[in-house]
């Protein structure tokens, strides 16, 4: 059998051999998206540990989500081959870049130190350790950003495993064959700053007993790196895992006051400069020159960094050299060109040829934190944001940073504003308001963001602080775009409004608000003054442009619908159904690379990692990275592909997607609620150990037995208890059969009743309910993390 290709793909370019497969650069033929496969060698498809080991990659990379860690669309296993589709990035390895220059500047490998640990914490938040962190398996690119790939030998923290690893890099614990901790993954990467900055590595052996010692016992060598980050190595290369810090996310603090006292508070912008400069210019001698000639969007939901810079590139199908159009001059011995963890050798061109010209200064778009504390009111913040730099003048970049800061200063200001004219009463705990944001759309000329506000209050508890905000910036001009400059004239009418509601009725099934029928008339709900705002106030309606369309954001509360409705409701209309509402100017601007398409309901998505080999079709399509960690307390669970998180107050709903028409409308799905105890209100008082669970002034619906006429309010029979385990910790679980009855009835028994299994973590106030059976439920739990 010859080498056995993914079906909906076009082979580009073979891009080397890893340990376990082949990785090439292909075109998604529906999208023209480039990604990179990687194919696990035919003669492993028989081998269960190998193939199991195939898995275990595509689930962890699964598991991650985050700017610093290459992404996952797709893993397909057919009686063919199986294949695990990743992004492909325009870079190289870490690697290749010191084998051009032999060391790098104290804020460069400082720069590339920082992205590492960021990847790492990610992972290791999720629950999952690398073990194998070296130059080969860092991809440094040309928009001023570094990627962690290769994850086939990481595992699930506090597993257990051989002693696998680079040897130059094992910290003492992993040369004995301990499990993999995030402190393992600290050591590693502060090995690899050392050899950064003095192109050599910590310790040198040819025999692997001595290298072993030298790792365990030998003097931390913090002598021969500049005196300004002795003390990060010494901390990072500690021999007791004490010693070193708790984790890569509290490095990186630590990194970050090291470096700003040493190079200034530049430091970064500085060293990401640099980094940028030569990784572009190696880019240009491989295949992946290709992905420079658009703009590179970060996945929808990333909140990554999004940044396009152009590199040259030529006709496919001519070999590494064969694609570049510009000559480079001589950078070393060769160079390498990174891939989802496959390596491969570049010729290097000579001397007395023309360098290429230098690539323009790099944008970075990224997703920052800010943290703070007011006292007059007391409320806390911590709120992500996007931010950017980089620009030529630092004017623009002011003016585009205030736009992305706004919506965070309007929320802050409307807590602060409540909080003076109604302030909290006793020993009310003080509020906590946080933020997400996704970019949903950047191109040279446009940036589209998203902010979703949330307030923790006992004290102001409404959902209608519940806020989303959208912010659409044209870059060249440096301005925020105003709802008249994004909509047409024609759309801002009474007839025009009411052509954007046949749409969005469309395809949402016929109503806005789901359940109520004729007693909402939500087609007089949204007017053009909802679409505009009127005396200062967030418009009502809210237009963010993602990559496969606009998405239509909808502040129900605001328009008066009830609160049964939901705050926000977000439906997306295709591009071909839009672009006929927006002015010419806003047409225009719309983004032109689109992401892998989403998937279909029943496309193949990573789960954990099967007993046996499941036939899986590899047409099914390409899922967009998805995912993303829940975390509700101290309790935090990784969500399949294909699930959805739905926010109803005090407790999270999560969705299985995968059979479920419109999630947003969940009644008739698959779900289970993940709640917060620790926290109540007069619409959701606590629940009660030792009962079934009735968290809801309203009562419950019978909806996991199809009876919405009927409610949990009969006779409940503890049918099972015990412990389970939730992560490493165990809660208490039970098992009750309820009756359902009809409402306020005070019947005892019913037609039908409904199973509850519930799990109690008593010391983190979490409670699980699952009404539907799903084994999905058992497994995220008992891989979550309880913090």
């Amino acid at each position: 059998m010859g080498d056995w290709q993914l079906s909906g793909y076009t082979e580009i370019e073979r891009l080397g051999e890893g340990g376990f497969g082949r990785v090439v650069l292909a075109r998604h033929d529906d999208s023209g998206t480039f990604v990179a496969i990687k194919y696990l060698y035919e003669r492993y498809l028989a081998d269960e540990l190998y193939l199991s080991r195939f898995r275990q990659e595509a689930y962890l990379l699964q598991r991650v989500s985050s700017p610093h860690v290459v992404r996952l669309y797709q893993f397909a296993e057919t009686p063919q081959g199986a294949a695990i589709v990743m992004e492909a990035v325009p870079g190289v390895s870490l690697r290749s870049v010191l084998r051009a220059d032999g060391v790098l500047a104290p804020e460069a490998a400082l720069a590339v130190l920082k992205g590492s640990l960021l990847g790492l914490a990610a992972a290791h938040e999720a629950g999952v350790a690398h073990r194998d962190y070296k130059p080969d398996n860092v991809l440094v690119g040309g928009q001023r950003e570094s990627k962690l790939v290769d994850f086939g030998l990481a595992v699930l923290d506090g597993q257990a495993g051989l002693a696998a690893g680079t040897p130059a890099y094992m910290a003492p614990e992993q040369w004995a064959g301990q499990p993999g901790t995030p402190a393992t993954d600290v050591y590693a990467a502060t090995c690899v700053f050392f050899q950064c900055v003095t192109g050599r590595k910590p310790y040198r052996a040819e025999d692997p007993q001595a290298l072993r010692n030298l790792h365990e016992y030998a003097p931390i060598p913090f002598g021969e790196v500049p005196e300004a980050v002795r003390g990060l190595v010494v901390r990072g290369m500690a021999k007791e895992l004490a010693a070193r810090p708790a984790g890569a996310r509290a490095f990186v603090a630590e990194l970050e006051s090291a470096a700003a006292a040493a190079y200034g508070q530049d430091w970064e912008d500085r060293g990401l400069r640099r980094l940028a400069e030569r990784a572009a210019t190696l880019v240009a001698l491989s295949p992946l020159a290709l992905l420079g000639t658009a703009s590179v969007l970060a996945p929808a939901g990333a909140g990554g960094v999004a940044a396009s810079v152009p590199v040259a590139a030529g006709p496919v199908g001519k070999g590494v050299l064969g694609s570049v159009g510009a000559k480079v001059a001589t950078i070393g011995v060769g160079a390498a060109v990174l891939v989802g963890g496959a390596v491969i050798a570049v010729t290097t061109i000579g001397a007395e040829e023309t360098p290429a010209a230098a690539p323009p200064p790099a944008v970075l778009v990224a997703v920052q934190t800010r943290s703070e504390t007011s006292s007059d009111p007391g409320f806390d913040l911590n709120a992500k944001y996007v931010a950017v730099s980089g620009y030529p003048d630092p004017a623009t970049d002011g003016k585009i940073n205030a736009l992305l800061m706004a919506p965070v200063d309007d929320y802050a200001d409307q807590v602060r504003d409540q909080l003076r004219a109604t302030p909290p009463e006793g020993t009310a705990e003080m509020p906590h308001l946080t933020s997400e944001v996704r970019i949903r759309a950047h191109t040279p000329d446009f940036l589209s963001v998203r902010y979703d506000f949330t307030l923790d209050s006992d004290f102001l508890w409404h959902s209608s602080w519940k806020q989303s905000e959208i912010v659409n910036i044209d870059l060249k001009a440096a301005s925020g775009l105003s709802p008249k400059e994004v909509l047409a004239a024609s759309t801002l009418t009474d007839t025009g409004t009411a052509l954007l509601v046949d749409r969005l009725h469309e395809v949402n099934g016929g109503e806005l608000c789901p359940g109520y029928g004729d007693s909402v008339t939500d087609r007089g709900n949204i007017t053009t003054r909802a679409l505009t705002g009127e005396q200062g106030k967030r418009p009502g309606v809210q237009l963010a442009f993602g990559p496969d369309g606009a998405d239509v954001v909808i502040s129900q509360f605001e328009l008066g619908y009830p609160t049964g409705c939901g705050v926000t409701r977000t439906i997306t209309l295709p591009y071909e159904q839009v672009t006929d509402l927006l002015a010419p100017e806003m047409a225009a601007r719309l983004p032109s690379v689109r992401t892998l398409p989403r998937p279909t309901p029943g496309s193949p998505s990573p789960a954990a990692p099967p007993a046996a080999s499941p036939s899986v079709s590899p047409s099914a399509g390409v899922p967009a990275p998805g995912g993303d960690p829940l975390s509700v307390g101290r309790l935090t669970i990784g969500v399949p592909f294909g699930w959805t998180v739905q926010d109803q107050g005090l407790e999270r709903v999560v969705v299985n997607g995968a059979d479920c028409p419109d999630p947003q409308r969940y009644s008739n799905c698959a779900y289970f609620l993940v709640t917060d105890n620790a926290r109540a209100n007069a619409e959701q008082p606590s629940y009660e150990p030792g009962r079934p669970y009735r968290r809801s002034a309203n009562g419950r619906a019978c909806n996991a037995a199809g009876r919405k006429d009927l409610w949990q309010e009969g006779t409940a029979t503890k049918v099972e208890s015990g412990l389970a385990s939730v992560g490493a910790v165990e809660a208490v679980y039970e098992k009750w059969t309820v009756a359902c009855v009809p409402k306020g009835s005070g019947e005892t028994s019913g037609p039908v009743s409904v199973t509850q299994r519930l799990w109690f973590l008593p010391k983190s106030q979490v409670v699980v309910v699952d009404e539907w059976g799903s084994p999905e439920v058992d497994r995220m739990l008992a891989e979550g993390t309880v913090g």
